[in-house]
């Protein structure tokens, strides 16, 4: 009876046909060289070839450290070999690495969502049993496990913004094409099985491949937003969007990446001639800053020579630095697909989907009854850099100005409550019964994002707990007296009745005038608006232009 083994089998993309064309540099100019085994067969698929790699022996590197310290070691030497096995079945080639042979592999030819489209259209979605994701809105990347299978409902995966990477799981015992199954690019199978057996597992692999079952599951969020891994797609969409870039159309904005609580009070470029500090960060600056020199912009500028750096108004934190392309955020269509770039990573959106999220992000804009009041601009003494107030000093001229309580970086401790510390707004309106959060600047998505689940949790936490609302009461009195205290006791009320949670974003417009948030920021907003309507409060999107 054969034993139970796992492989990782691979799909070539359908264009490719000889196994001549399956490999990197390296692995070419090894075959080309001689130094690999070549072997061919017919007793896998059609035909199969394998490809073996063997290494001369080499002492390990860390070998030479001991023998500084430790006399007579054994001279040790390893050999590190590996091979890959290409086989034809069905018209569609197949590769099987062995050891790092996957090392060899040219990731430009094979289908990158091979394994995780055959994972799930095999498993049922209440027998998963790990999920790698990427969580955008929040630029958390992370695994959730279970030592047992689940619901996908279960691991908490949000349809929009939790993105399935990788996907394991026990198959039903009706199935008996696998045990166990693994899928991203690869597929991962373990069964009882011998290697020439995989052409008929690998025939069963592509019909799965293809189905569209997982439709019918809780699997279908993968096609909300879908990550973009095909290599050649990737490299046409950088080019389209340095040619729209160049163009001058408005498609595309620049943002900071990843993640930061300090207020951000300079930005600048790098790798370009001049050398000037702007208050915002604007893609009409970057065009201005390249000037004649946008005619020859390409794919290299923006991924290694061009940048953007920060500057906080913490001495304590150093300049941060990332390439234009990681600062990217908006949108392309590109032969019928509509994509979009965030942190440097394309997806794929639905185009309903987006239409959706958009819809919900327009009825939460609501306009000024009179102008607000505008952050102050710093200009430095030299005149070359150009900023702004922090948001804390914002804040204070909003509450002197409007009769508002200032609660910024106030934190709230409730003991008795799980994660008892929180920060319950900003600006706090108790007359028009208004929680109020300010951000300054609108384009960083994992930072809005933060916002928006903050301004929902603090509002959670007062609805839920009287406690709270009781702390928050002796906060205010501390901050702004017995009178205020007295107001926000009678406003309060046991539920929060008629209250608002507003999110404020400060922000310069856009091209048209308009003002945006990155879609990724969006989603999340529209999911917090929904749990914050559910109890019962308002929710409002105001933007201050700079």
């Amino acid at each position: 009876m054969p034993k139970t083994k796992t492989f990782a089998l691979y799909l070539v993309k359908n264009d490719v046909k000889s196994f001549d064309d399956l490999f990197t540099e390296t692995a070419n100019d090894r075959l080309k060289r001689g130094d690999a085994i070549v072997k061919d067969s017919t007793d896998l698929g059609k035909t199969a070839r394998a490809f073996i790699f063997d290494n001369i022996p080499q002492s390990p590197k860390w070998l030479a450290d001991l023998n500084d310290v430790f006399t007579g070691l054994p001279n040790i030497k390893n050999k590190s070999s590996s091979a890959i096995v290409a086989f034809e079945h069905g018209s569609r080639i197949f590769l099987i690495p062995f050891a790092h042979g996957w090392q060899y592999i040219d990731n430009t030819k094979i289908e990158m969502d091979f394994g995780l489209r055959v994972v799930i259209n095999s498993l049922s979605d209440d027998r998963v049993k790990r999920i790698d994701r990427s969580n955008l809105g929040e630029a958390i990347k992370g695994v959730s496990q279970s030592a047992f299978q689940r619901d996908l409902r279960a691991f908490g995966i949000d349809e929009a913004l939790d993105l399935v990477r990788r996907i394991t799981g026990r198959t039903d015992n009706a199935d008996d094409f696998a045990d166990n199954l693994a899928g991203a690019t690869a597929l991962k199978i373990t069964r009882e099985m011998t290697l020439s057996e995989m052409a008929d597992i690998a025939e069963e692999a592509l019909i799965r491949f293809q189905s569209d079952a997982y439709k019918k599951t809780s699997f279908q969020i993968i096609d909300k937003v879908r990550p973009i891994l095909d290599q050649i797609l990737l490299s046409k969409l950088d080019a389209e969007a340095v040619e729209t870039i160049k163009s001058g159309q408005d498609n595309f904005e620049l943002s900071m990446p990843g993640w930061s609580e300090e207020d951000i009070v300079y930005y600048g470029f790098s790798g370009l001639h001049l050398q000037r500090r702007f208050a915002d960060l604007l893609m009409d600056n970057y065009r201005g800053e390249l000037g004649s020199d946008i005619t020859s912009l390409d794919v290299e500028s923006i991924k290694s020579k061009h940048g953007v750096f920060a500057e906080f108004a913490n001495d304590a934190i150093g300049k941060q630095r990332w390439s234009i392309k990681k600062a990217l955020i908006g949108s392309l269509i590109v032969e019928g697909g509509l994509y979009a770039i965030s942190e440097g990573e394309w997806y794929r959106l639905d185009e309903q989907f987006k239409n959706d999220v958009d819809g919900t992000f327009q009825t939460l804009i609501e306009k000024w009854p009179s102008a607000p009041l505008k952050m102050i601009k710093k200009i430095s003494a030299n005149g070359k850099k150009t900023g702004f107030e922090t948001e804390l000093e914002y804040n204070k001229r909003c509450a002197a100005v409007y009769g508002q309580v200032c609660l910024d970086q106030e934190i709230l401790q409730v003991p008795s409550i799980p994660y008892g510390k929180f920060e319950a707004c900003d600006l706090l309106d108790i007359g028009n019964k208004r929680i109020i959060h300010v951000k300054k600047s609108s384009r960083q998505s994992s930072v809005l994002s933060h916002f928006f689940k903050q301004g929902s949790n603090s509002a959670r936490i007062l609805k839920t707990y009287p406690e709270a609302r009781e702390v928050l009461i002796n906060k205010v009195q501390t901050v702004a007296g017995k009178i205020s205290a007295d107001a926000l006791r009678a406003s309060l009320g046991d539920s929060l009745a008629g209250w608002t949670v507003e999110f404020h974003v400060v922000d310069a417009p856009r091209p048209d005038g308009s003002f945006q948030i990155p879609f990724f920021s969006r989603i999340t907003l529209r999911d917090e608006a929904r749990t914050l309507k559910g109890m019962t409060f308002g929710v409002a999107l105001r933007f201050v232009a700079t």
